[in-house]
């Protein structure tokens, strides 16, 4: 299972198994202080301890413990921290599956790990069918007795599916001693205490989510977890202000749009945040220098960097309103301790400085590899380092740059996608005589040769894909660009022209309007009044961008679930010129809409 057996002598063994000791730490203390929140629940870190020491045990009685993967199929809620801290307690390792993700992509991944049970709660159980199921209620009548049992330095603590280029999905796993090393840094560096709270809002299944599961817990703080499944600025905006939350960790793309929203009251809402780690995607300095030179900031920006198979971080740059200009790009920073970045050539040799190359890994946050497969691990790991397939470049001062992929991998939204992935499904379909997917302005394309409808792609990919993998357009064509050598011309396709859409509203009606702000919102001009907003490219966030717009052009206060069930702009403007109620008329409608689009697959599991 483990990749490398070898422990890294750079990683202290103390830290490994420390931090837990920390949690317990502090359950002994305080026992009556808040550990978590989430909704109208709140737990004590006595609570906390408590359930998750039942849960550990329930888990031991049933053949679970050290040395074995448990499934965790659960949203942000009160009862994650209890699953999370009560797999690690059995000894056992646990791998997130996203409960939004269909079913066959679910049963993929259960299949793939070789997962023999899943912690879940009564609601979510269904969701997975093909394994046995552990319902953490049914640990209320184990002991609350902690477990005797010690975590190992070359234990593995999770594993995490990311997107494969073969069409399968591959479970990166990390080691006890990576985490831990991770952990010490993340709490060191940010100075993390029992005043600070540290919000939630990414999926369980996201790599940059784990760390802030346990870092509030081993110092004393708050976890806040956003248990609502869409992306909604006001009411993340809220927990934001009304819970002092001092740390927030998502993507760029995530981060963004409550930066613009907070600009209508001077950033008041934004006033407690110490610090916005931002990961998973480049970093705009243009859409945060206003709020970060504002008096009201007393944040910095965190641009953390790192794969999945190499636990999360790796590098790090803080910005602050004075380093903004330091540099005309924003730095991958430097390594966090005991972990080492390299810049290598295709033969490995390490490049000097100043040289274009690949990025590669080593050190502590070595992971231990893909679960139950070593060819692709090989491939990925060679020796002692991981390829990352980043381009980057190390400055005199020993800054790193990053420079862009050297493969088809590509970031969007902050998803880490193999293209591959996508065209091999889109290629199963039978009226698909040859699928290319490419990556721009933060979208996906897909080029396609063959006569399928567009819904008939939608419905095909839905069940074989996360959301965030469907592309977002479906472009025609009668035959593929060439490259001399017979390959398919990529650059070529990519400026292949695409006639606009039809059915062009004309004149200042509120379908134009909505029409403009959806063209502002997508990054190109969306003119059809009856086009369905998920079906051009629509996702939760751009959702709630729009929502608050459309309030302000209005002056109406209406739900953002108006625009799940709406999702036509001819839909929007009929609801927005009514006098009454919502015109929403199949409730069953709207739930699937907020299931299509919710944030916690906008925000998938593996992907840095």
């Amino acid at each position: 299972m483990n990749h490398f057996e070898t422990p890294d002598p750079s990683c202290p063994a103390t830290l490994v198994g420390r931090w837990m000791n920390m949690f317990g730490h502090h359950a002994r203390l305080t026992p009556p202080r808040t550990a978590v929140i989430s909704g109208g629940r709140s737990l004590s870190y006595g609570e906390l301890d408590a359930r998750s020491n039942q849960l550990a045990n329930h888990l031991l009685a049933h053949g679970h413990g050290r040395g074995m993967f448990v499934g965790l199929g659960l949203h942000r809620s009160a009862e994650l921290p209890i699953a999370l801290l009560g797999i690690l307690k059995s000894g056992a390792a646990y791998v997130p599956l996203d409960p939004a993700y269909p079913a066959a992509r679910i049963d993929q991944m259960i299949v793939s790990a070789k997962l023999e049970s899943v912690v879940t709660n009564r609601e979510l159980a269904g969701q997975f069918p093909a394994v046995h199921t552990l319902l953490i209620d049914d640990a209320a009548a184990s002991s609350s007795d902690a477990p005797d049992l010690a975590m190992g330095i070359n234990d593995l603590i999770y594993a995490i599916f990311t997107s494969g280029s073969t069409g399968q999905p591959k479970a990166a796993s990390v080691y006890h001693r990576g985490f831990a090393n991770l952990l010490d840094w993340y709490v060191g560096e940010l100075r993390l205490g029992p005043d600070d709270r540290t919000l939630v809002i990414s999926s369980p299944s996201f790599d940059l989510t784990q760390k802030n599961f346990y870092a509030p817990l081993i110092t004393g703080g708050t976890l806040i977890l956003d248990d609502c499944q869409t992306y909604n600025i006001t009411r993340i905006s809220a927990l934001i202000r009304d819970h002092g939350v001092t740390l927030l960790n998502c993507t760029p793309s995530a981060f963004y749009p409550l930066v613009d929203a907070a600009a209508r009251d001077g950033y008041a809402a934004l006033a407690s945040l110490r610090f916005a780690v931002l990961g998973g995607e480049p970093i705009s300095v243009a859409r945060l220098r206003a709020w970060l030179e504002h008096p009201s900031c007393h944040a910095e920006v965190v641009n953390s960097y790192g794969p999945t198979e190499c636990t999360d971080i790796c590098t790090f740059h803080r910005l602050h309103r004075g380093n903004l200009d330091d540099f005309h790009f924003v730095p991958l920073g430097r390594e966090i301790p005991h972990v080492q970045v390299s810049i290598r050539n295709e033969s490995l040799a390490t490049l000097t400085v100043g040289e274009i190359g690949e990025l590669c890994i080593s050190g502590a946050g070595l992971g231990g590899g893909y679960l139950n497969d070593p060819a692709r691990s090989a491939e990925a790991f060679t020796g002692s380092i991981y390829r990352t397939g980043d381009l980057a470049i190390r400055h005199p001062s020993g800054i790193l740059e990053f420079r862009g992929r050297a493969d088809h991998q590509v970031k969007v939204n902050g998803f880490r996608i193999e293209l591959g992935e996508i065209e091999i499904a889109l290629n199963q379909h039978p009226a698909v005589r040859e699928a290319v997917v490419l990556a721009s302005n933060n979208r996906l394309i897909a080029h396609l040769q063959g006569t399928a409808e567009i819904p008939a792609l939608r419905e095909h990919l839905a069940t074989r894909l996360p959301t965030y993998m469907v592309p977002n357009e479906f472009h025609f064509l009668e035959n593929f660009p060439l490259t001399p050598n017979g390959k398919v011309d990529r650059l070529a396709l990519a400026k292949t022209k695409v006639l606009a859409a039809a059915n062009i509203v004309s004149g200042a009606s509120m379908e134009t309007k909505i029409l403009a702000l959806w063209s502002e919102v997508l990054g190109f001009p969306a003119a059809d009044a009856t086009a369905n907003f998920f079906d051009l490219g629509g996702n939760s966030i751009h959702v709630a961008i729009i929502h608050v717009r459309l309030m302000e052009m209005t002056g109406r206060d209406f739900p953002i679930t108006e625009l799940f069930a709406l999702p036509s702009a001819r839909a929007i403007a009929g609801f927005l010129t009514q006098s009454g109620a919502s015109a929403v008329s199949n409730p069953a409608q709207a739930r699937a809409r907020l299931a299509q689009a919710g944030f916690s697959r906008f925000r998938h599991p593996s992907n840095r």
